[in-house]
């Protein structure tokens, strides 16, 4: 314990909200948690003195063989031990009326009270033979047995990763589940998600219910988290109506047990590093290519064979610069660290859940030492979560639901423009500067600069030298329910009702400057002293100055359910009768729209009838109304049917069982709707005093007057989706397999309309429900354990395939069917056929061109050997845009899958996962990427330049085209079109987590007064395998120009009061 608080108060001093609410302040929160701590435990302690007893016995399965490795453990405590080989056990428990709760791989778990006992011998039933595990579903739980819904869960133990944000280890965990980090800056982390991929125009992203209400899950701390389960298909999601149209993620968290005070705590600390950054050319290399780039397009070198003599030797780098600007820019590696505590417990009046988290992470941009201020990248978070649920009577509870966070960003001051962010200037600057432009600093601290209006930065100025930026975010969730059994006026009926409010506030402070720049011009570099003649191209400020923006929302939530659920002999009937209401509200609104509050209110429906667990239907229906239509299309109506059959319960199926234990069958087919894209209030024209009406053949804009128009006839896009899914569980249920197949046609998606002609004289085409759009795939999970004596193995796979195409998007039939995009995906790129370069022996008549003189198209300027040859789709003679079609899938996935094992031996415990994803591609282009491509030949370059197009190497398929210089140089244009030549597979496979430890023995944790203890060690973003391999494929840029994604070696321990 003295290590415990050791810990703490190295915690409390080196937390920056803990300067800010005062040394002694965030002190006393940490001693708080220790004191919590120990008392539960002391009161452990005393309430255990003079009452455990021994427990002996035999553990056999449903034929009374000895099992062996059987887990069993003290209920609502660590407390635990496992069978012998011939399924002998012995475990000493707190007191005679502790729960002994048996668990095996393949059996049902069974808990059985010791009631003063001290034999128990245990027959364990086939898991098969009772599938009473109880899931998430939409509004409610039911029996694993009985769900005829799509849905995908996983285990609350498999998230609890070293990781700010949840949704970056989504992906390949959970069947359905399409996830992307785009970026791993500390904050700004969070990964896009969808459920079966992209099945629409507009917004995609699945709506996330925790505890019922809509939050988000970027900040929930994984440990907080019960049970956690995907909604897929329109059965499972039709009760959420619109909100529920692109699927709907499920969260519970935890609530407290009946029994004595139980304490956990966990600690960990890491090292953290990029898993890939740009690798960029040193200097010598980037003048060879600068001047090779010149004299091969015809003009004369840049860089003299002196300077590139002097920049080689390195004996003056202050003249003769050879930087590594993300060297520069980045520090090695960075650390981050967690501690987290909970305490449950409870009797059977009233059981509490108490956690609170603290995450840091500091980033990895590179810092000055001779500031005053932190321009350090860094992130903490502090989490609370409360649960109290009380019995105010036998057929009455409420429980209170309280939890937030205080999140503290710490970030450069570096400006940024709209559309840019902070990580894209950072990387930009470093991408553009050559390695050869100025040095990092000058001594004394100046900082180099050539241009007078800020062009060509500085990097490491950008990053170290411009001020901080903090970002302040906190969070408060409040949800109240209420249960009360109706059971006086029939049995099985029930009301629930729930109310919440959810406050959001941002404060984004920015402290930023410029400093002065100074250049040294290598022709008269020194004074007449000797020392540099520092030549002041911008005139800076010494003072940070001050821009504070705020943010903010409101959310109130309300709803009531009543419930019935009731079973007669093998029949078994549910009912649900819901309505809800949300208002939200921008504390920040930035226009008279935005002020006025959301509304949306909705009825569900749901209705279930089973027989004898063999045969299951289920009706659901959503109702609801949106603010975006008019009166008359305001409110729709979205009903599902489904159905199911557990094939081995009948009494066929008998001769099977043996090796096929569970068998399930079921289909689903239903409406979900959707007014994504619309707009608020879309039914109304707005009346703009801008643009106007055009008139003419040129279409010139006249007037003041214009509309944004989308028709007072706009309502719901509907989607109709289909599932069809199976459930297997095989081999005394050692295997499992879950697999969904599934079809989705969205019809009156929202789209501009593009058959407008030009003569009615809108400038901007109107909206309409005029899109049409089909998905389809298939996903699915496998799980296999198996018990070797003292040795566990499990394995775990998921997968999700879907395939998305446009049958409808309004834009009339093209001159070419390769043009259309009817029958493409909705993210699918578009370019040019690039079939390889040009080379010397096409240059027929030898005047140095390729032209229509030697037989080829004309394509875009001037073209030469080494430049891209470019496919003629249409035999015109002409490269130009009707000779674009699809080349490519995409940046976000169709296949996401992923597989990991476990093994647990004695108190060893080892796993490893990975990750991985198919058919994705992505267009790589600027700063970089292509060569000297700045108006004045600026831009660095990455290593794999130098496989290119040379005379010397005339080579048709060579990796880069024949270098130009600037923007306008020769071949610039050509090249740089969007085609096959500059599109990747960005596809992977990603040791995404591996994990050791070790669970010491009972006796040796007690020692130190903690009832459990175990020790690990766990790596994340570990390797990656990809053909990508210029930066981390999952990172949305197109030049390597983004902050990238994290990997994570850390140490950690959980002890157990």
């Amino acid at each position: 314990m003295k290590q415990l608080l050791s810990l703490f108060d190295k915690y409390s001093f080196s937390s920056k909200v803990g300067k800010r609410l005062g040394e002694s302040s965030s002190k006393i929160f940490f001693m708080g948690l220790l004191l919590t701590a120990l008392l539960c435990k002391t009161q452990s302690i005393y309430a255990q003195q003079d009452t455990a007893i021994t427990v002996t016995g035999t553990v056999t399965d449903s034929q009374g063989v000895p099992l062996p490795g059987v887990n069993i453990k003290e209920q609502n405590t660590t407390n635990g031990t496992l069978t012998d080989f011939d399924g002998n056990y012995s475990i000493t428990v707190s007191d005679a009326e502790a729960i002994l709760i048996y668990s095996y791989v393949g059996m049902k778990t069974a808990e059985i009270p010791v009631k003063g006992e001290s034999s128990i011998d245990v027959q364990m039933a086939d898991d098969a033979q009772s599938l009473d595990e109880v899931v998430l579903v939409g509004y409610g739980k039911q029996k694993k047995i009985s769900v005829v819904g799509a849905q995908s869960t996983i285990k609350a133990d498999e998230l609890e990763l070293p990781v700010a944000n949840l949704g970056t280890m989504l992906a390949g965990r959970i069947a359905g589940i399409t996830g992307v980090q785009r970026s791993g800056l500390p904050g700004y982390d969070g990964a896009d998600l969808w459920i079966r991929g992209i099945s629409s125009f507009g917004n995609a992203y699945p709506l996330v219910l925790v505890d019922g209400v809509e939050r988000s899950l970027d900040n929930i701390n994984p440990r907080d988290i019960e049970s956690f389960s995907i909604l897929k298909d329109a059965s499972a999601t039709a009760v959420y109506g619109i909100r529920g149209a692109n699927g709907v993620i499920l969260i519970e968290t935890k609530k407290g047990k009946i029994g004595k005070p139980q304490v956990s705590l966990d600690y960990f600390e890491g090292v953290t590093n990029f898993t890939k950054t740009p690798e960029l050319v040193d200097g010598v290399t980037y003048m060879n290519l600068a001047n090779e780039a010149l004299t091969t397009r015809g003009d004369i070198p840049k860089y003299s064979q002196e300077y590139i003599d002097a920049t080689a030797s390195g004996e003056n780098p202050l003249l003769y610069p050879n930087v590594n600007w993300m060297e520069e820019v980045f520090k090695s590696y960075g650390r981050n660290r967690q501690a987290l505590i909970n305490v449950n417990g409870g009797a059977e009046s009233a059981r509490y859940y108490v956690s609170l988290g603290y995450y840091n992470e500091t980033g990895l941009f590179q810092t000055d030492p001779n500031v005053s201020y932190d321009s350090g990248t860094g992130f903490e978070r502090f989490n609370f979560t409360s649960n109290l649920t009380i019995d105010l009577t036998k057929t009455t509870d409420i429980n209170v639901g309280i939890q937030g966070y205080l999140s503290d960003g710490n970030y450069p001051g570096t400006p940024t423009s709209p559309g840019i962010t902070l990580e894209d200037q950072i990387f930009g600057t470093a991408l553009e500067a050559p390695p050869v432009e100025y040095p990092v600093l000058y001594p004394g601290g100046f900082v180099p600069g050539k241009s007078a209006n800020g062009g060509l930065r500085n990097p490491y100025a950008e990053v170290a030298l411009r001020g901080y930026r903090t970002i302040t975010r906190t969070n408060l969730n409040t949800n109240l329910n209420l249960n009360q059994e109706l059971s006086f006026i029939t049995e099985g009926l029930s009301l629930h009702g729930l109310f919440a409010f959810d406050s959001f506030n941002e404060q984004n402070v920015a402290r930023s400057k410029r400093e002065s720049t100074y250049f040294v011009d290598a022709n008269f570099p020194y004074t007449e002293d000797g020392g540099l003649l520092l030549n002041e191209t911008y005139t800076g400020t010494n003072f940070l100055g001050y821009n504070r923006n705020n943010g903010g929302n409101r959310r109130f939530y309300t709803q009531v359910s009543v419930n019935y659920d009731r079973t007669f002999g093998k029949h078994s009937v549910s009912g649900l009768l819901l309505a809800n209401r949300t208002d939200y509200s921008n504390a920040f609104a930035g226009n008279f729209t935005d002020a006025i509050p959301f509304r949306n209110e909705g009825l569900a429906g749901r209705a279930t009838y089973s027989y004898d667990d063999r045969y299951f239907f289920e009706v659901n229906a959503g109702y609801n109304g949106s603010e975006n239509f008019a009166p008359n299309n305001r409110y729709g109506f979205f009903p599902s049917f489904a159905a199911g059959w557990v094939l081995s319960n009948e009494k066929f199926f008998e001769p099977l069982k043996d090796h096929i234990n569970y068998l399930k069958l079921r289909y689903s087919d239903g409406l979900v709707g959707s007014d994504s894209g619309a707009g608020r209030f879309a039914y109304l024209n707005r009346v703009e005093g801008q643009d106007g009406y055009t008139f003419g053949e040129n279409r010139q804009s006249l007037g003041g007057i214009g509309q944004t128009y989308y028709g007072v006839d706009v309502t719901w896009a509907e989607a109709r989706k289909q599932d069809l899914g199976i459930e297997i569980n095989a081999f005394d249920s050692r295997l499992s397999l879950i697999t969904d197949f599934f079809y989705e046609r969205t019809e009156g998606a929202f789209l501009r309309r593009s058959d407008i002609p030009n003569y009615i004289g809108l400038t901007s085409d109107p909206f309409g429900n005029i899109g049409v759009v089909e998905n389809k795939g298939f996903d699915g999970t496998l799980n296999f354990s198996q018990q070797f004596k003292e040795l566990r193995l499990s394995f775990r796979g998921t997968f999700s395939y879907n395939k998305n195409e446009i049958i409808e998007n309004g834009v009339p039939e093209q001159p070419h069917p390769w043009l259309n995009r009817q029958g493409t995906g909705l993210i699918a790129n578009f370019g040019y056929v690039a079939e390889r370069l040009f080379t010397l022996e096409d240059d027929i008549d030898g005047d140095g061109f390729i032209t229509t003189d030697d037989g080829f198209p004309t394509q875009f300027g001037q073209i030469q050997p080494g430049d891209i040859k470019y496919a003629d789709l249409n035999g015109d003679g002409q490269i130009d845009a009707f000779d674009r079609k699809v080349i490519g899938d995409g940046d976000v996935p169709a296949l996401t899958y992923g597989f990991g094992i476990t093994a647990i031996y004695k108190g060893f415990d080892a796993s490893l996962f990975f990750q991985g994803q198919n058919f994705s591609d992505r267009f790589i282009g600027g700063f970089g990427i292509r060569p000297f491509i700045g108006d004045g030949g600026e831009g660095n370059i990455y290593t794999t330049s130098l496989d290119r197009w040379t005379p010397e190497n005339n080579n048709a398929y060579a990796t880069y085209p024949r270098l130009s210089f600037s923007a306008s140089g020769i071949g610039q244009t050509n090249n740089n079109q969007a085609s096959t030549w500059w599109l990747r597979d960005i596809d992977f496979l990603r040791l995404k987590t591996a994990e050791i430890g070790y669970t010491f023995e009972k006796d040796f944790s007690q020692k130190f007064g903690v009832d459990d203890f175990r020790i690990y060690m766990r790596a994340t973003n570990l390797f990656t395998l990809s053909k990508f391999d210029l930066w981390d494929p999952e990172l949305n840029t197109n030049n390597g120009g983004r902050y990238p994604n994290i990997s994570v070696v850390s140490l950690g321990g959980t002890f157990q009061f």
